[in-house]
């Protein structure tokens, strides 16, 4: 069995609620959330047609492929 490694990218959106003083408070603690925080507090989701594979890993013969490379070899692979 081969071990596959991707370098991916997804748009995702959510919604959080904020308990603050005022919307410029709420604002603030939103855009100061790290990224962990903001998932374990949030409903999230992705629409999946932005996902893209930024780069892949299919072995030690074929490491660091680009998109169009892992498009051309996958069903190879």
């Amino acid at each position: 069995m081969t071990k596959y490694r991707f370098d991916w990218k997804d748009v995702i959106h959510g919604t959080i609620e904020i308990d603050a003083q005022c919307g410029n408070d709420a604002e603030e603690i939103l855009m100061n959330m790290s990224l962990r925080d903001l998932l374990e507090n949030s409903q999230y989701n992705s629409d999946k047609s932005e996902r893209k594979i930024r780069f892949a890993d299919a072995g030690k013969h074929f490491e660091s492929l680009d998109k169009n490379d892992w498009e051309e070899l996958t069903h190879n692979l």
